[in-house]
C-alpha cells in the first residue's frame, strides 16, 4: 500500500489584551490556584495560559477560572453559568484569513 502524506504548516496570528481586577487576582488567589492548577507566580503567566486557550479552543470555559467575559459580555446563551467577572479577555483581532503551506514527503 503506498501512502500519500504531506506536512501541512498552518500560521494564524490572534491577539488579545487578558484583564484582571486585581483586587480579586491577588496573591492570595494565586497561592489557592497553585494548589490545584499550574505553578503560576504572576499574572502575567495567567494571562498568557488564557490567551493561548482562548486562540485554541475559543471556549470561554477555562478550566481554573470558569467562564470568563469575552469583551466584557456574557460568552456563552447559557444563562445558568456563573461568569467569572474578574477576567475579561478583549479580542484585538483573531485571524480567520489562516496561511497554509502543504508539501508532499516522501
Amino acid at each position: 500500500m503506498k501512502l500519500a502524506k504531506f506536512k501541512v504548516r498552518v500560521t494564524r496570528e490572534d491577539e488579545y489584551e487578558i484583564e484582571f481586577d486585581e483586587k480579586v487576582h491577588n496573591e492570595e488567589w494565586m497561592e489557592q490556584y497553585r494548589q490545584v492548577f499550574y505553578n503560576y507566580f504572576s499574572l502575567e503567566e495567567h494571562a498568557e495560559h488564557i490567551g493561548q486557550h482562548r486562540a485554541r479552543f475559543k471556549d470561554p470555559n477555562i478550566e481554573g477560572y470558569g467562564y470568563v467575559l469575552v469583551n466584557g459580555d456574557n460568552p456563552t446563551w447559557r444563562s445558568d453559568v456563573e461568569l467569572t467577572k474578574s477576567i475579561n479577555i478583549k479580542i484585538v483581532s483573531e485571524d480567520e484569513n489562516v496561511e497554509v503551506d502543504v508539501y508532499e514527503i516522501d
